[in-house]
C-alpha cells in the first residue's frame, strides 16, 4: 500500500512543476491562453500517468508469466499476491489520474468563468454608455428638428382659416401623422404657389427620412434594448454559475465579491483541500469514502456546466453580431441619403459609426476565438478523442 501511495504523490507533486507552462489568469482576454495551457497541462499529466501505467503493465507481463509457468506453490502464492497489489496498483493509478486530471479541470474552468463574466461586464457598460440609442426616437419624429418647426412656424402664419383645424395632442405626439398633417396644412396653405414649393423643399428631406426611417429606427432601438437585457440575464447566470461551481470546493463567496476582493486563491486553496481529501479516500485502507465520492461528483458535474456556459455566451454573442449586422444594413440603406445628406442630422452619422464600432467589438473583443463544441466538451468535460 505504501508503494501504491508513492505512485499516487508523484502526479500531484507535477502540479507545481507544470505551472510555468500556465497563462496568466487574470488576464481576461486569455480564453484561447487557458484553453491551450488545459489541453498541454493535461497532456502532461497523462504522459506521466501513461509512463507509471507501461511501467505496472510490464511488471504484470512478468506476473503473469510466472504464472503460466510450473512453480512450486509458495512461488505461485507469491506471484498472485504480486499479481493482486499490481492490478490494485492499476486501480488507483487511474483514480489518481481521473482526480489530477479534473483538479485542472476545474482550475481552468475558473479561469474561463472570469474570463467570460470580464467580458460580459464590458458589454453591460457598452450598452449603458451607448447615448446615439437613447437619441433615435427624436431621429425618427421631425418635430425634433429645428428645419421643420420653422417650416411649421410659417405655416401658421400663411394657413387657410377656412381649412384649420389643430391635431390633437396624442396625434401630435405621433410622427408619421403629425408630418403628414403638416404637408396637408403646407398644400392647403394660402401662400403663393412658389413660397409653398419653397417650404415644402425645406421639410421634403426631413418628412421623407422620418417615415421611411420611422419602423427601422425603432427596430434598432427595441432590439438593441432586448439585447441589453438579454446580457443582463446571461450577467446573472455567470454569477449563478460561480456560486454553483466555488461551493462544489467548499467555496460560499459570490462572484462580484471574490472578484473585488481578488479572493481567487482562497478558492484554490478550499480545491486543493477538498481534492487532497478525496486523494487520502481514495488510498485508505477502508477503500473510497461516500461523501468524497459524492464530493467528486459534484466537481466533475460543475466542470461541466462551464463547458455549457461557454456555449451559451458564444451564442449569445454570435446573436448579437446578427442584431448589428441587421442594423448596419438599416441605417446604409436609406434610399434618398445621397439627396438628403445636407439635412440629415449627426446624430444620423453618429448611430452609424457606433453600429460599425460595436459589429467589431462583438468580433474582436467580446467573441471568444472559434472552437468546436465537440473539442470544448473534450477539454471540459475530460474525455479523450
Amino acid at each position: 500500500m505504501k508503494n501504491a501511495i508513492a505512485l499516487l504523490m508523484v502526479p500531484a507533486g507535477l502540479l507545481l512543476a507544470i505551472s510555468a507552462c500556465a497563462g496568466n489568469p487574470s488576464d481576461s482576454a486569455a480564453f484561447q491562453r487557458i484553453l491551450i495551457d488545459l489541453q498541454a497541462e493535461a497532456c502532461q499529466i497523462t504522459a506521466v500517468f501513461q509512463r507509471e501505467h507501461a511501467q505496472i503493465t510490464a511488471k504484470l507481463a512478468v506476473v503473469n508469466q510466472q504464472l503460466a509457468t510450473r512453480t512450486s506453490r509458495r512461488q505461485h502464492q507469491k506471484a498472485l499476491l504480486e499479481k493482486m497489489r499490481l492490478m490494485e496498483a492499476l486501480d488507483l493509478l487511474e483514480a489518481q489520474s481521473d482526480v489530477t486530471l479534473l483538479k485542472i479541470r476545474y482550475r481552468k474552468g475558473v479561469d474561463l468563468i472570469r474570463v467570460m463574466y470580464e467580458k460580459i461586464l464590458g458589454l453591460d457598460h457598452h450598452f449603458t454608455g451607448l447615448h446615439t440609442y437613447q437619441n433615435i426616437g427624436m431621429l425618427s419624429n421631425p418635430h425634433s428638428y429645428p428645419e421643420f418647426e420653422k417650416a411649421k412656424a410659417s405655416l401658421e402664419k400663411s394657413k387657410n382659416r377656412r381649412y384649420s383645424m389643430k391635431l390633437p395632442a396624442l396625434l401630435e405626439s405621433n410622427p408619421i401623422v403629425a408630418g403628414t398633417f403638416t404637408l396637408v396644412s403646407l398644400l392647403l396653405g394660402e401662400s403663393s404657389q412658389e413660397v409653398k414649393e419653397e417650404e415644402a423643399g425645406k421639410i421634403a428631406c426631413i418628412l421623407d427620412f422620418t417615415v421611411r426611417m420611422n419602423a427601422e429606427l425603432a427596430t434598432i432601438r427595441n432590439e438593441t434594448e432586448f439585447l441589453k437585457n438579454a446580457n443582463q440575464s446571461l450577467k446573472l447566470d455567470c454569477q449563478r454559475l460561480f456560486t454553483d461551481y466555488a461551493r462544489a470546493a467548499g467555496y460560499q463567496v459570490p462572484l462580484e465579491d471574490c472578484r473585488k476582493t481578488d479572493d481567487w486563491e482562497t478558492l484554490f486553496s478550499k480545491l486543493d483541500e477538498k481534492m487532497e481529501a478525496i486523494e487520502g479516500g481514495l488510498v485508505g485502507d477502508g477503500g473510497p469514502v461516500i461523501a468524497l465520492s459524492r464530493d467528486l461528483v459534484n466537481i466533475e458535474f460543475a466542470t461541466q456546466r462551464v463547458a455549457d456556459f461557454i456555449i451559451k455566451y458564444s451564442d449569445f454573442i454570435g446573436q448579437g453580431m446578427q442584431y448589428y449586422r441587421k442594423f448596419d444594413s438599416i441605417v446604409n440603406n436609406y434610399q434618398n441619403e445621397d439627396v438628403c445628406q445636407a439635412q440629415l442630422p449627426h446624430s444620423f452619422d453618429d448611430l452609424k459609426k457606433d453600429i460599425s464600432l460595436t459589429i467589431e467589438k462583438f468580433q474582436n473583443t467580446y467573441n471568444l476565438p472559434e472552437i468546436q463544441g465537440s473539442r470544448l466538451k473534450d477539454l471540459m468535460y475530460g474525455m479523450e478523442e
